[in-house]
């Protein structure tokens, strides 16, 4: 099953953040969930989506999910912590 599937625990808008604050939300967001939690974070820098988001979820041990948003200007990636 896709984590976009799964019931969310919250959504955070990142849109419009450059590194680091994408890579900051998510660590304080996931820090305040719980463990199966999943988050839908919005962000529209795609540095972040190819690199340093993808890097922290790996170093940290956390499913993620990438899913281009249908109106093509941004990103949805799913965190599960």
């Amino acid at each position: 099953m896709s984590l976009k599937d799964e019931k969310l625990l919250k959504t955070e808008d990142c849109r419009g953040q450059k590194c680091p604050y994408p890579n900051l939300s998510a660590k304080r967001a996931v820090k305040e969930a719980s463990e199966g939690d999943i988050i839908d974070f919005l962000v529209d820098y795609e540095p972040a989506i190819r690199e340093s988001l993808p890097t922290l979820c790996g170093r940290a041990g956390w499913q993620c999910e990438v899913v281009r948003d249908e109106s093509d200007q941004y990103w949805h990636f799913y965190i599960k912590k």
